[in-house]
């Protein structure tokens, strides 16, 4: 009997060390929830304010002889150093500048410590949407201007890639005598020269001389894509949402010969980045742009 309550002991202690030694890795600390594995810092992102210090960082590269704000623009300068015409297209409006978003990324290569900035400039025309983009590189502490690109915002870009170079999905637009435009496209920064070829693109005549000019080119079966309003990120890509007139409201409005007066709808649309190209759903068959 002794033995056997002797053996019963010893099975008691071995039980208790490979309780407390046995490897328990899915536990922390308490005992209760897995432990997360360790995730990779994306090192490319999508547009954002500039913080207090990006802004006092990057602000006299480009802007020489920083004052306050005035002309609905936060600086005014007496120079801008680096840009790519002296004459600054607008100058007779003074040199105001709003530093209003930056991208930071590996923007020009694979490995390359980049930011990129969109601004809001007096001394832009119309034809660059009053702005553009600045390229700087180096890092935080160690920044230096790399060049202007004017008209090449990018403050409406969702990042697509976390790492390697990064490409982005950008939302553009232009307005002017009735007319809006709008359009989706891929593309890098700083963006290359001439316009980055569309995925989507919107034209909205309505408000113009002809208000039924969507109608030219529109095909039995079509919807007319009005506007890309908003573009936002989402998991493995974007959403963007739009503003259309479906086929069946766009073919008797064109018959009646009154499109601005057709119903408008919105949708949203899922963006999927899947081996270097652009998946869009729910697929609607919209007439291009006139």
């Amino acid at each position: 009997m002794r033995r056997l309550a002797a053996l019963f002991s010893v099975l008691v202690i071995i039980g208790a060390g490979v309780f407390l030694f046995w490897p328990r890795a899915q536990q922390d600390v308490a005992g209760t929830k897995p432990v997360p594995a360790p995730q990779t810092q994306a090192a490319n992102h999508d547009p954002r304010a500039l913080t207090d210090a990006e802004q006092t960082a990057f602000l006299p590269l480009v802007c020489s002889g920083a004052s306050g704000p005035g002309g609905g623009y936060a600086h005014q300068c007496t120079s801008l150093p680096g840009y790519p015409s002296q004459d600054y297209g607008g100058a007779g409006l003074g040199l105001g500048i709003t530093l209003k978003s930056v991208v930071m990324g590996h923007l020009t290569s694979a490995d390359a410590d980049e930011a990129y900035v969109t601004y809001a400039g007096s001394f832009e025309a119309h034809a660059n949407n009053f702005g553009g983009g600045i390229l700087f590189a180096g890092g935080p502490g160690h920044w230096k201007l790399k060049g202007w690109y004017p008209g090449g915002q990018a403050a409406h870009c969702v990042s697509l890639n976390p790492d390697g170079r990064a490409q982005f999905v950008c939302l553009s637009g232009w307005e002017g005598q009735g007319e809006e435009d709008s359009q989706l496209s891929v593309e890098s920064l700083p963006p290359p020269a001439g316009e980055a070829p569309s995925i989507l693109s919107a034209r909205d005549l309505r408000d113009t001389l002809n208000p039924n000019a969507n109608c030219q080119t529109l095909n039995a079966g079509q919807a007319v894509l009005l506007s890309i309003d908003s573009l936002r990120p989402a998991p493995g890509g974007a959403v963007a949402e739009i503003s259309y007139v479906s086929a069946g409201a766009a073919k008797s409005a064109c018959a009646a010969h009154d499109f601005a007066h057709a119903p408008v709808k919105k949708a949203t649309l899922t963006l999927r980045w899947h081996d270097d190209s652009m998946k869009m759903s729910p697929a609607l068959n919209f007439a291009s742009a006139p």
